[in-house]
């Protein structure tokens, strides 16, 4: 029996989170909240794949967009949730503002072209050495014959620091789709913003539409804990909370749950024409609100590419932890190349199953992220959902519990909480 392919896949952050720490009615409210994510971003896919204008039309710029789109709609879902540490449900920074993060990233390939390019460059090195040496008049001309024709050619963009954003993840599509840069932050990336026009999606919201109870208790909860610290050792301490702190299961008299959760969302996807089983598109997206009591501005991993976002020609990764190990670790990209250099997964091969993926990401998630850091700092918890070209998928996480669930080929969804499932 053929195997079914994972499209997409999301995760709606990772940490201490227990099943003794969420009530049944909690567990059935987050997987609901995945599998609404998981149905915006399968929709943009199913729509497009049963679109023969897009199947079979020669406008590859719409094509591209497919499963760029795909992991737009999904996280902005989980932004407008709030359940989730993006969007509306984002946490509040030691001055009492939100800001927010996010990055998105895409690659599109065409086997036949892979296949062909070696060709093409043993091709471009003859014509350098039978070429008229003095009609080549730079060493730039010399170098751009020596290129790779067609390399498979991520795309990426990314936002920081932004305020009253309602969808962070659609800011970073734009940024990606419509300036020559990468990354915008803070108030350049607003001011971008204002500029788009009302199709793209990005939309500005008052503070109280920001504004949670439980979230404010969070900020208070740390402020109280930091200022009774520095009390007792007599030294300044900055106290940050990855979303929630305590693994009771709740505040007496309070609906705030309060798992150690590190919270970021995001989504992964695959998309293949049906008219075209050599094209393919894959692209990955990641959005947070930071941490809780984070200070001068401070950015994570999540809307740094490679570290919290990733995607090329053989696969799209989203990660969600403590931002700080993921970025020393460069862990999104890292994980991409040991599948590649290390386990030997390229464009020319099809993988069976999900194997050389688990390897992939388990060394990076048990191995370089728990190294031992400073001071003998343990290493940094958190998790990974990637998925490959062949529709093989694979999360894990190196501490109790990850939010997180994908889709098939035929619409069938799974979701999965705890490390045990």
């Amino acid at each position: 029996m053929p195997k079914k392919r994972v499209v997409l896949a999301v995760h709606g952050g990772a940490g201490i989170i227990l099943r003794s720490a969420l009530t049944p009615e909690m567990e059935a409210e987050y997987r609901s909240a995945l599998q609404d994510a998981l149905a915006a971003g399968y929709a943009v896919l199913n729509r497009s794949s049963r679109d023969d204008d897009v199947t079979n039309s020669n406008n590859s710029g719409h094509q591209e967009d497919v499963a760029t789109d795909a992991v737009e709609a999904a996280v902005r879902c989980m932004e407008d949730c709030p359940l989730f540490n993006a969007g509306n449900g984002s946490v509040f920074g030691h001055d009492g503002h939100i800001r927010c993060d996010a990055s998105i990233m895409s690659c599109s390939f065409d086997k036949a072209v892979y296949d062909n390019r070696n060709a093409s460059c043993d091709t471009a090195q003859d014509d350098i050495i039978s070429s008229d040496k003095e009609s080549i008049t730079t060493c730039h001309q010399i170098i751009q014959k020596r290129r790779y024709p067609k390399t498979p050619h991520p795309q990426a963009g990314a936002i920081a620091g932004v305020t009253n954003i309602q969808n962070p993840i659609s800011l970073a599509k734009e940024v990606m789709k419509h300036t020559p840069h990468v990354m915008l932050i803070g108030k350049g990336a607003e001011d971008f913003a204002k500029q788009l026009p009302k199709e793209a999606r990005v939309e500005f919201q008052p503070d109280e539409y920001f504004w949670t109870e439980r979230r404010w208790k969070q900020l208070v909860n740390v402020r109280e804990s930091e200022k009774e610290e520095q009390q007792k050792q007599q030294q300044q301490i900055m106290k940050v909370q990855l979303d929630h702190s305590s693994t009771t299961q709740q505040e007496e008299g309070s609906d705030v749950v309060c798992d150690k959760k590190f919270g970021t969302v995001g989504c992964i996807a695959l998309y293949q024409p049906d008219s075209n089983e050599n094209t393919y598109q894959l692209a990955s997206a990641t959005s947070t609100g930071g941490m809780t009591n984070q200070r001068y501005h401070r950015v994570g991993d999540s809307p740094i590419i490679g570290a919290g976002t990733y995607a090329n020609h053989l696969c799209a990764i989203s990660c969600t932890g403590h931002g700080e190990w993921f970025l020393r670790c460069v862990a999104a990209h890292d994980i991409a190349k040991r599948l590649e250099y290390k386990h030997g997964y390229d464009g020319t091969s099809s993988a069976a199953d999900n194997a050389l993926l688990k390897k992939a990401l388990d060394e990076v998630i048990f191995g370089t992220l728990m190294s031992e850091g400073r001071d003998g700092e343990q290493g940094g918890d958190g998790g990974a959902i990637v998925l490959d070209k062949d529709g093989n998928f694979a999360a894990d996480m190196n501490c109790p519990g990850m939010y997180h669930g994908w889709v098939y080929e035929d619409g069938e969804m799974e979701t999965s909480i705890f490390w045990d499932e």
